[in-house]
């Protein structure tokens, strides 16, 4: 049963505590009624997931203003957890301290009296590795010039960026829910 296309989805880029996310909504059409919203951070690891079915709503006359509606709501209630601390990440747990042994001075002036005790090897006759075993060794070159480094790019795209605080961006929702309403 081929079926209306899917409904184009939506993308914000908003910044949180820092940390650039990612939102993304999709819908995955009729063949497969339901629709998808990702939280993304640190340029694609997936923090959260939600999944929400219309398979009642196929066949229904406003199944696309229903299902687009549907998919601004989950899009808008992703910026709202995500404001409200829902998915904030615990801090890394400061490094332990490793107990350190006291230092043995007596064991050290006996090791380091042992080393001045051999014989030391002339500084004429380096020793030689016998023929055939190893390579010969060549001199090292420089290190080539590294290329002048920038800063890693998102994978969200810049140009998607909101300059918009989290509020600012979920106010805007809540305005165009306001306005679809008057109208």
């Amino acid at each position: 049963m081929a079926g209306p296309s899917p409904l184009l989805g939506y993308n914000t880029n908003v910044r949180h505590k820092g940390k650039l996310y990612h939102i993304q909504t999709e819908d995955s059409g009729v063949r497969h009624p339901h629709i998808i919203t990702h939280l993304f951070a640190d340029g694609g690891r997936i923090v959260a997931s939600k999944k929400t079915t219309y398979a009642e709503l196929v066949g229904a006359e406003d199944l696309r203003d229903r299902v687009k509606q549907m998919m601004r709501d989950q899009h808008k209630g992703m910026f709202i957890a995500l404001r409200d601390g829902h998915y904030d990440e615990e801090e890394a747990e400061p490094t332990r301290e490793v107990p350190v042994e006291p230092l043995d001075v007596d064991a050290l002036e006996a090791a380091a009296a042992r080393l001045a005790a051999r014989p030391a090897a002339s500084a004429s006759t380096p020793a030689q590795p016998p023929a055939g075993r190893y390579q010969t060794t060549r001199s090292a070159r420089p290190p080539a010039p590294k290329p002048a480094s920038k800063p890693p790019e998102s994978i969200f795209g810049g140009d998607l960026l909101s300059e918009k605080s989290l509020d600012e961006v979920i106010l805007s929702y809540l305005a165009e829910d306001l306005d679809d309403e008057d109208a």
